[in-house]
């Protein structure tokens, strides 16, 4: 995933978030759900483009399996970049 755009404190805490979510929404979606690796291949790369910290401390408390909608309900605004690496 790419670097965390935002205050010093709030890209720690976001990177942390951003861990968890990803990590939980893959468990549940992918390895114990319907959703094949393909698939969430299309969800990562929405994700990547997420690069501001305050999105991912925003979404902390979402449930995981919600991840792929919050992403793509996701604005411009959530963004600091357009192509991160």
């Amino acid at each position: 995933m790419p670097p965390l755009e935002g205050p010093e404190r709030a890209i720690a805490w976001g990177e942390r978030c951003r861990h968890q979510l990803v990590t939980t929404a893959y468990q549940a979606l992918v390895v114990e759900g319907p959703v094949t690796e393909e698939a969430w291949l299309a969800v990562e790369r929405q994700l990547r483009t997420l690069d501001k910290a305050g999105w991912w401390i925003d979404q902390r408390e979402s449930e995981p399996a919600d991840l792929p909608e919050l992403a793509s309900a996701a604005t411009s605004a959530d963004r600091v970049t357009e192509n991160p690496n």
